[in-house]
């Protein structure tokens, strides 16, 4: 609480600071049940399922793109890079991360606009704007709260990979900035492929089962 000149009190600091921790908290929330959110999404997709092409179709290619995005991601920061909470051990900038900050949260929307499209139904246009609103609106409040976290911990080094690497959508061309002074530390820090496709085995059983689903609720309705 700041006093003025005239004697009155400003709270605008308090209430902005309370704001923040909000925010905050939010943030902090969606982070850690980010892969549970999704759930009643997946179970109106499954209710509703009536597989159709070219839909069908369309749907597979964006799932197939999410879920490679989200292997190349996980090969790129490595075992101990990852945690449950907001922040990190290490600044990944290598690899995928020298193309886009938020790879994850992309191959995600991939993946769930994916699912959409897949399932098809007599929703599909309406399920198809509250997927891609809600999971936009989930990770802006996921990735504010972890852009202020790293900046805490990265300091210049965070500041300046945010202003050289876009934040959601990827670009062809990497970051001499990003990679350059990453190199040493993401040869020890990459693992194979294998160990992607272990670290993904939830991920790619949730897909499994949502595809899976939604043909039986198809095949059901016939």
């Amino acid at each position: 609480m700041i006093t003025g000149e005239n004697g009155t009190q400003d709270i605008s600091v308090p209430e902005a600071d309370s704001s923040r921790d909000t925010m905050r908290r939010v943030g902090d929330f969606l982070f850690r049940y980010r892969s549970y959110t999704p759930i009643p999404l997946a179970l109106v997709l499954v209710w509703q399922a009536e597989v159709k092409f070219p839909a069908v179709l369309w749907g597979l290619v964006l799932i197939i793109g999410g879920e490679l995005i989200r292997l190349s991601a996980v090969r790129s920061f490595g075992r101990g890079v990852r945690t449950r909470r907001v922040g990190a051990h290490q600044l990944v900038t290598w690899d995928l991360y020298a193309h886009v900050r938020n790879p994850l949260y992309t191959g995600n929307l991939l993946l769930w606009t994916g699912a959409v499209l897949f399932a098809g139904g007599q929703y599909l246009p309406w399920l198809l704007g509250v997927a891609v609103v809600f999971f936009l609106l989930q990770y802006a409040l996921i990735v504010s709260v972890e852009e202020a976290t790293l900046l805490e911990l990265f300091g210049e080094t965070y500041a300046e990979y945010r202003q050289t690497v876009p934040r959601v959508i990827p670009r062809l061309r990497s970051s001499r900035k990003a990679t350059g002074a990453a190199v040493n530390v993401a040869e020890s820090a990459s693992h194979s492929w294998y160990y992607a496709f272990g670290h993904e085995r939830s991920t790619l059983m949730a897909i499994a089962a949502i595809i899976t689903l939604a043909l039986v609720s198809t095949y059901l309705k016939a």
